[in-house]
């Protein structure tokens, strides 16, 4: 039996500048899926997430949905603290708060869903 741990992996120093500061630039420029097996969010090989290739495409359209339908304001004026919380999928350690509300040339097309 082998075990992989994809943790180990993804914060080796060899691979990564800086392995445990947010940079998401860092991804930026990776040449399809399985570039050099740095990034595998959804494991790899037979054990690998089936479900991967709808998540890719959720993830983007769900984004691209609140990024245009609404407007969005931090609660507060203190930036937002990025510290990583303890735990397997890495939350955050204060919840992230956010003021948002519809854009006007949205109201209509959000009331009819």
């Amino acid at each position: 039996m082998l075990l992989v741990n994809m943790w180990a992996i993804q914060n080796d120093p060899k691979n990564w500048e800086e392995p445990r500061k947010f940079k998401p630039e860092r991804f930026e420029g990776f040449e399809g899926t399985r570039d050099g097996f740095k990034l595998a969010p959804f494991g790899s090989g037979r054990r690998s997430c089936p479900g991967e290739s709808l998540a890719m495409r959720m993830v983007g359209f769900a984004l691209g949905s609140l990024i245009q339908c609404f407007e969005w304001d931090r609660v507060g004026e203190e930036i937002v603290d990025m510290t990583e919380g303890s735990g397997l999928t890495l939350s955050k350690a204060q919840l992230l708060q956010a003021e948002y509300r519809p854009r006007p040339t949205m109201i209509k097309l959000l009331s009819q869903i």
